[in-house]
Formats: C-alpha cells, structure tokens, sequence
C-alpha cells in the first residue's frame, strides 16, 4: 500500500466506532515476528501468510463464514 500500511489502516478501522467491528482478515508477505505482533495486537480475524495452499486458505474463510453466519 503505497501511503498507509495494512496494519495502520485496520488501527484507523478499530478506533472508529462505526467501523470497529468491521471483519479484517490479513494476506501478507511479512512473517517476521515484529510484523506479525503488530498486526496480531489489532485483533483481526485472520492473519495468513501468501504463502498458504489456496485449498487451506478457502478452508479458513468457509469456517469464519459458518462461524459468523447470522
């Protein structure tokens, strides 16, 4: 993202009220631990690595879909 990052976005979601509740699931390159505390602090549903199997990746998203299901 060429102005704002992945995690400073989703910390301008969660200090909204109107949008704190919105889903954010992250699909990123960064593994390093430093990255991954950051973004894990922000509470997003879902912190996957690029590197992930399609299959487990659409695995994941069914479940938070039948988890969330209203």
């Amino acid at each position: 993202m060429p102005i704002t990052t992945g995690p400073q976005v989703l910390e301008m979601l969660r200090n909204d009220p109107e949008t704190q509740s919105i889903p954010v699931m992250f699909l990123t390159g960064k593994s390093d631990k430093e990255s991954v505390m950051a973004v894990v602090a922000l509470r997003p549903e879902g912190y996957f690595l690029k590197t992930i199997q399609k299959e487990e990746l659409l695995e994941k998203l069914q479940e938070f879909f039948i988890l969330h299901k209203s």
